[in-house]
């Protein structure tokens, strides 16, 4: 994956996140500061699986920031192409 399909993912997400909080995130506001409860993961994870082809484990759960949530999507998209 280069930087230019990263660059776009990262844009996705926040432009989802946006979309779902209302606000316009940045990479390191807290997820639960912006909003996003145990609901609103559980819909964010099946929406990035949808949108991106990815298999997202438990391991989501343990993320924190929204930089941190678009490092772990495009990990897994790395992981997938490869």
């Amino acid at each position: 994956m280069d930087s230019t399909d990263s660059q776009e993912t990262r844009t996705q997400i926040l432009t989802y996140l946006k979309k779902i909080c209302g606000g316009t995130p940045k990479g390191n506001d807290s997820l639960s500061l912006i909003g996003i409860d145990s609901v609103a993961m559980a819909e964010l994870t099946f929406e990035l699986e949808k949108r991106f082809a990815i298999r997202i484990d438990d391991d989501i759960l343990d993320i924190d920031t929204v930089d941190e949530l678009i490092n772990y999507v495009v990990a897994r998209q790395s992981a997938m192409t490869n």
